[in-house]
């Protein structure tokens, strides 16, 4: 599990900066549509996602050989059935399906990964 104080500390304070920039760079964008900087604006966000990132990796780091296994196994479930996916999905695209608009896609994976997790989990019991 990903869960010690140093990650839940380091990965919080991520999630809150995400989603701060997530509004102000919505308000601003709102309201200033047209500006020159609209695309840095845009990707904002992306900054704190990579702090996330790099808050998971420390932990990954930190965990014993068994929870590092079961992580990378979920991640991998995650990896897969979102790339397989989303294959897919691209080729019902052309066929008139809706488009799927690429924003969803890594809070998909993380939800994959989540859900996969205990279920890897139990097969080491």
């Amino acid at each position: 599990m990903l869960c010690s104080p140093q990650y839940k500390r380091e990965f919080g304070m991520a999630m809150m900066a995400y989603v701060v920039t997530i509004f102000a760079s919505t308000y601003y964008l709102k309201i200033n549509p047209e500006s020159p900087v609209a695309a840095l604006v845009a990707i904002l966000p992306v900054i704190p996602a990579i702090f996330a990132a790099v808050t998971i990796l420390r932990e990954f780091n930190r965990l014993d050989e068994l929870q590092l296994r079961i992580q990378l196994n979920s991640l991998g479930i995650s990896f897969l059935v979102t790339a397989i996916g989303t294959f897919s999905y691209g080729f019902l695209e052309n066929i008139g399906y809706p488009h799927l608009p690429l924003i969803w896609i890594l809070p998909f994976m993380v939800g994959l990964w989540g859900l996969a997790t205990p279920f890897v989990a139990r097969s080491y019991r």
